[in-house]
């Protein structure tokens, strides 16, 4: 998995979404059904300031081998989401739409919108949403609420990434393009698209 460099940092973005579940809708236009399936996950686009020639060639090498392995970024927040301490999972195998955690600092405050990776065996990171606040007990263990379903179950101790959260997953489309103007610098887009 190939990493931007900490000074690459995009100035733009527009996630979103990609709901693997569906509506199921009658021929006969009566009520619609909502079905909800695992694997929801989310896609990002970025977009980032014109470089230097020197910084340039960094981020479109890194880009280049990218998509050919897969990327991981900083997934962009802009607010502070605390000082959450050592979080990881409390507990094997869990899914549905809550995470119980452990390792919090004690007190700590998950609130709504805030955004957390988890990772997997691998090193691979899941990114997830917070649906409701929630606080640390006394003892750093937290019920997290989460606006989509886990997609994989997590090992017990499983890091958990809630002061930066990451993004993983293909650089999308066959073909990378970036601008190089006339100016001496270079501009670039990608979207990422969680693998799973």
């Amino acid at each position: 998995m190939i990493e931007l460099p900490d000074w690459a940092v995009p100035n733009a973005a527009t996630p979103s979404l990609v709901d693997a579940g569906g509506v199921m809708r009658s021929p006969l236009n009566t009520a619609a059904l909502k079905v909800n399936r695992l694997g929801s996950h989310y896609r990002v686009s970025l977009g980032f300031p014109p470089y230097e020639p020197e910084q340039g060639r960094v981020v479109v090498s890194r880009l280049i081998r990218g998509q050919r392995v897969g990327l991981r970024v900083p997934y962009p927040i802009f607010v502070d989401q605390g000082e959450p301490g050592a979080p990881v999972t409390d507990g094997a195998a869990q899914s549905g739409l809550t995470l119980n955690l452990r390792g919090l600092a004690p007190g700590y405050v998950a609130r709504e919108g805030y955004w957390l990776s988890i990772v997997d065996p691998t090193g691979q990171h899941y990114l997830h949403n917070v649906a409701d606040d929630a606080v640390a007990g006394a003892d750093g263990r937290m019920v997290l609420p989460l606006s989509e379903m886990l997609r994989v179950p997590f090992q017990n101790g499983a890091a958990v990434h809630l002061a930066t959260p990451m993004v993983e997953g293909i650089v999308e489309g066959n073909s990378r393009a970036w601008n190089l103007a006339v100016d001496r610098t270079t501009s670039i887009e990608f979207a990422i698209e969680e693998a799973r």
